[in-house]
């Protein structure tokens, strides 16, 4: 977005502050899924013994770092756009668009999180567990939920600053 994202004050601060937050929580989870890969990895090729069930925990803690991950990219605008047909419109026109999508997305980051919670109400209510080590399966609904409700928000928050007055434009 073309909004200095350091600039944001009020609700967007507190937004983008979240954001980091998830973000540097996905890096924590993201490091600790690599050093727990190389430790496996090194005791099966040093004694034969990896972690048992080592896959099923970087499946959960990716689904996590997914979720922790969405909120700083839909605020940095990371997010793929095609820009092929809005290229030569006035930045008028784009940042109306630019709104239209955020909000768009806002929809879907909402739906996504609703369903996201309903999944975790019932694979809490069932018990579910891992095949291997028995980890509950709702801690990774669990642990994506943050990320999604802050995704939204952040959505919100593109899209108001996409429809923001900006310097140089007519009164």
């Amino acid at each position: 977005m073309s909004r200095d994202v350091f600039e944001r004050r009020g609700f967007g601060g507190v937004v983008d502050l979240l954001a980091r937050l998830c973000a540097y929580g996905g890096g924590i989870v993201i490091t600790g899924i690599a050093l727990m890969s190389a430790w496996s990895i090194v005791g099966r090729a040093a004694t034969g013994k990896p972690i048992q069930g080592d896959f099923e925990l970087v499946q959960l803690g990716c689904a996590i770092c997914v979720g922790l991950f969405l909120p700083i990219c839909q605020l940095r605008g990371g997010n793929i756009i095609v820009d092929f047909f809005t290229a030569k419109t006035s930045a008028r026109t784009r940042s109306a668009l630019d709104a239209a999508g955020a909000l768009l997305v806002a929809a879907m980051m909402a739906l996504i999180t609703w369903r996201t919670g309903v999944g975790l109400a019932a694979v809490r209510a069932n018990a579910e567990t891992s095949m291997i080590m028995g980890v509950p399966i709702w801690w990774g609904y669990a642990g994506m939920m943050p990320g999604l409700v802050v995704s939204v928000l952040a959505a919100l928050v593109t899209a108001a600053d996409a429809l923001a007055p900006r310097e140089g434009d007519a009164a």
